[in-house]
């Protein structure tokens, strides 16, 4: 599972030939006729739908195996969301989310969001935003909004009720983030990014996530070379703990890079799902 995120490259921002779109919407449910809890994955800043290649589908059939259906869903450059990373709507995405778990085979409430890196960023906005989804899964997160991906000029990622969201910008023209294309090293372009922001900066970025309902897992990386996920990670903890957040809390630290979440890691959030969304979702 190493590339399950791949990193702000500035080809990627630049790139014209493309392959033919992912679905925007891709589901591997449990059919034994009855209801499921549901864990719905989002992928990073490449866009697209990662996860609906078919060659994942070994990978999506674990989550069976847990009692879990799963899906996973695009939130921009599939057929039918929009091609630019821009100032994505959190409404329009968590209005797709709550069509998702309206599904006849999806047991009432439970339902968790698992995003990677941007995803990550995306899951844990939505989660403070909307009580659509209130079981949280951030891998590789940021404690705060970002500046869009894959384009030079300066926007916001997000945009709430049509306002974009305060964010922290990363240029993408700079040096550490060109430099990164060569050496695959990223993090020091957030590094920076982050002790360069003031603190009123840093407070209007800031996603609310003592806000979510429900439980929140973290799964972060100590030699993260794309950004600082597990100082990230640690200032979330930190936010929740001074918020006396009385719901579940995980954090799951790995000693590897930003492409460490492999197959144990994997059953290590399974097996906390399950037993954080209780008996009602069994």
């Amino acid at each position: 599972m190493k590339k399950l995120i791949t990193p702000f490259l500035l080809v990627g921002a630049l790139a014209s030939c493309e392959n033919a779109p992912a679905p925007d919407l891709y589901t591997n449910y449990i059919s034994d006729g009855e209801a499921h809890p549901l864990v719905i994955l989002v992928g990073g800043s490449d866009g697209g739908n990662y996860f609906a290649n078919p060659n994942m589908k070994p990978l999506m059939d674990r989550y069976h195996d847990y009692g879990f259906s799963v899906a996973s869903m695009g939130y921009f450059d599939t057929l039918g969301t929009p091609d630019s990373p821009i100032e994505l709507s959190l409404n329009e995405i968590d209005a797709r989310i709550k069509a998702i778990t309206e599904d006849s085979s999806i047991k009432g409430q439970c339902v968790a969001l698992l995003g990677f890196s941007k995803g990550a960023e995306l899951s844990l906005l939505l989660g403070s935003h909307f009580n659509t989804v209130n079981h949280i899964v951030a891998a590789y997160p940021s404690h705060v909004v970002w500046n869009a991906v894959k384009t030079p000029m300066s926007y916001s990622s997000w945009s709430i009720d049509g306002q974009p969201l305060p964010y922290i910008e990363a240029p993408l023209l700079s040096f550490d983030m060109l430099s990164g294309i060569f050496t695959g090293e990223y993090r020091n372009a957030f590094t920076d990014a982050l002790s360069e922001a003031s603190p009123k900066e840093l407070n209007d970025a800031a996603i609310p996530v003592e806000k979510i309902k429900g439980s929140v897992t973290l799964v972060s990386a100590r030699q993260d070379q794309i950004w600082p996920s597990f100082e990230m990670a640690n200032k979330i903890e930190q936010r929740l703990s001074d918020n006396s957040y009385e719901n579940p809390v995980l954090h799951i630290d790995l000693d590897g890079d930003h492409y460490s979440y492999n197959k144990e890691t994997m059953d290590t959030v399974l097996t906390h799902l399950k037993r954080v969304m209780g008996s009602e979702c069994n």
